[in-house]
């Protein structure tokens, strides 16, 4: 039995662990004439953790003991302006042969000695333990914020733990009411949050309380993106291993027997993969902006590098030039590397999403009847001619394996492939290696298909301000001779540009395609709205099995977790999830013990809670 809390314990203790796992706290004496006493709010016996898996690029890598320079730094992504500074000077110089070699998929691995920074106000772990549990794998400034309100906000739950009554955090509030704001000026947060699948009802008091049953550690787990998604599952099932038999192996902590996995972006496709493996060990998932179907704007990027909002966007010409300003940058690592390519549109996501277009008066050629089919065509602008539109069925045949010296829409610059000359060694050719790389990800793809954990919770961004590439179009604004214009499908360039230009026909027709920027969506329906990478209709399909689905807007893709709205929306489905864990009264209150354990409530139950508070000492 924990020590009653006295009224002068209000100096919080940071909750530590020592080298077996045990919960351990670290205080000093002090005169009689100190009234301050310290306060150690003990965690909860029974655990289930929390697993954060990145998007793609959220990992940090370096150099394996097969790389050139083992351990050397090959995809850090910069924390802070200073820091983004000397990356972009660092990249603008670097050769694409360089790139390639530090970023070769089977010479790279997860670097875990990333930046950490845990912010005042965090007493439930320190630095040391968030380095253990994998906090260091992931890029800081994009996912510090969520990881750390995770682990505040889960294992407080209230503004003054481990006193009597104490007062729940204003999260907590927020999933209790569903409102936001100030007396008087109250906000339906569902309004935001836009739940169009599942049920959204408020936390009830019993299923707050029974959250105070369970300990919840955050961890992370990062993956080398840059090999197969597989692959990746492989690592996140290990993790999730590793999780369970730490708290497993310690005097203190009884595991439920499960984890819930938050994802961002890719981290979805990791955590859709692994869930196909070992869905009994996973209580539920929560997708943030998954490119469920892919994204058009990855084929861009392979023949005019990253796109930029326009000269007076400094900002995204410093991330473009960090990865990967045009097409030779792009090439040379994504072409051999499965896990960017999975990326791609899937054959879920709606066909003829490539478009070839005239710019210009259409007067004397001959109109068209618009395909129903064809989503994308109440998008184009009212000046264009649809020439032709791809795929019809396999992308992955029709665009992905063709490349600019077959067919001058082409993915694939075979010149840029490998710029260092590495396929030389594996005895292969450099096409080779791509469409190695390319059928790995066509394998991940139809083996994942739409498949979603059961008890999945999601949401996207279907935002008209969010400009994404939900469609790529090629457009010209010369007239096209119609003895061209028939064979224009096939033809081959004349000439091509590594940012986007492509030359067809003789010099005399003066034909040149151009990669077209992101076009304005109209409003949050249409095909080009999104999160500003992922367009909603990808992001949509997780829907065909996802429980319980969130239509949001107000965040772009790469700072979804940076978004107040977003954290609040996570830790609501968070607490939902919790509800389908065996209550802890039939969990084992000790260890070495055993006891039958019940089937799990449902979700949407809201079983009496036999609740454990979490108890407090003071001295």
């Amino acid at each position: 039995m924990s020590e009653p809390v006295l009224p002068e314990a209000t100096r919080r203790l940071t909750l530590q662990f020592d080298q077996n796992g045990e919960p351990t706290y670290a205080t000093v004496c002090s005169p009689k004439s100190f009234k301050s006493r310290s306060l150690a709010v003990v965690p909860p016996r029974h655990v289930i953790p929390v697993i954060f898996v990145p998007g793609v690029m959220g990992t940090n890598l370096c150099g394996n003991e097969n790389a050139k320079t083992p351990n050397a730094p090959a995809w850090r992504p910069p924390n802070g302006t200073l820091a983004g500074l000397g990356e972009v000077r660092r990249r603008i110089r670097q050769q694409p042969k360089d790139r390639q070699m530090q970023m070769i998929p089977e010479t790279t691995k997860v670097d875990a000695s990333g930046k950490i920074s845990i912010p005042k106000g965090i007493d439930t772990l320190t630095e040391e333990e968030a380095r253990r549990r994998g906090w260091g794998e992931i890029h800081w400034d994009s996912y510090g914020k969520i990881l750390t309100e995770l682990e505040r906000s889960l294992n407080d739950l209230y503004i003054n733990p481990g006193v009597e009554n104490p007062t729940p955090m204003k999260v907590w509030d927020l999933a209790k009411t569903l409102k936001k704001g100030k007396s008087g000026k109250e906000e339906d947060i569902l309004k935001v949050w836009n739940p169009i699948k599942g049920d959204a009802s408020p936390l009830t008091d019993d299923e707050f309380t029974r959250m105070n049953d369970y300990y919840y550690p955050v961890w992370a787990c990062g993956y080398n993106w840059l090999e197969s998604n597989e692959k990746s599952a492989q690592l996140l099932v290990k993790r999730i291993k590793e999780a369970l038999d730490w708290y497993s192996s310690t005097k203190y902590f009884i595991p439920e027997g499960k984890v819930i996995v938050l994802t961002h972006s890719m981290g979805g496709m990791v955590t859709r993969r692994a869930s196909q493996l070992i869905e009994g060990q996973i209580l539920g998932v929560v997708n943030s902006v998954q490119p469920v179907g892919g994204a058009p704007v990855v084929y861009r990027r392979f023949r005019a590098g990253t796109e930029v909002g326009g000269m007076f966007d400094i900002e995204g010409a410093a991330l473009s030039t960090i990865i990967g300003w045009d097409a030779a940058d792009i090439t040379c690592v994504m072409a051999n590397s499965s896990g960017p390519m999975e990326l791609l549109p899937t054959k879920h996501y709606p066909s003829k999403w490539l478009r070839m277009e005239r710019q210009g008066d259409s007067t004397g050629e001959s109109p068209q009847t618009p395909d129903p089919s064809d989503v994308f065509a109440k998008s184009m602008q009212k000046d264009r001619h649809p020439l032709f539109s791809l795929p019809i069925s396999n992308p992955y045949s029709e665009i992905y394996a063709r490349t600019a010296q077959e067919v001058w829409w082409g993915m694939i610059d075979e010149t840029l492939i490998d710029p260092a000359d590495v396929a030389k060694d594996r005895k292969i050719t450099p096409i080779k290696m791509h469409r190695t790389a390319l059928k790995d990800a066509e394998n991940f793809h139809d083996t994942v298909e739409l498949h979603c954990h059961p008890n999945t919770y999601a949401h996207y961004g279907a935002d008209a301000k969010q400009d994404s590439f939900g469609s790529v179009h090629w457009v010209t604004s010369a007239d096209i001779p119609s003895d061209v214009r028939e064979g224009l499908t096939g033809l081959t360039s004349r000439e091509w540009n590594k940012t986007g230009k492509a030359a067809v026909g003789s010099e005399n027709d003066g034909i040149t395609f151009k990669l077209e920027n992101k076009v304005k969506p109209q409003n949050d329906d249409d095909p080009n709205a999104g999160d500003a990478t992922v367009p909603y209709l990808s992001a949509a399909l997780v829907g065909e099995e996802a429980t319980h689905v969130f239509k949001m807007k107000g965040f772009d893709h790469a700072a979804s977790y940076k978004s107040d709205d977003v954290i609040e929306n996570v830790l609501y489905c968070l607490g939902k999830i919790i509800q389908g864990a065996i209550p802890a009264k039939d969990l084992p209150q000790n260890k070495g013990e055993t006891c039958p354990a019940p089937a799990a409530a449902p979700a949407s139950d809201s079983p009496e809670s036999d609740s454990q508070s979490s108890p407090a000492s003071a001295s």
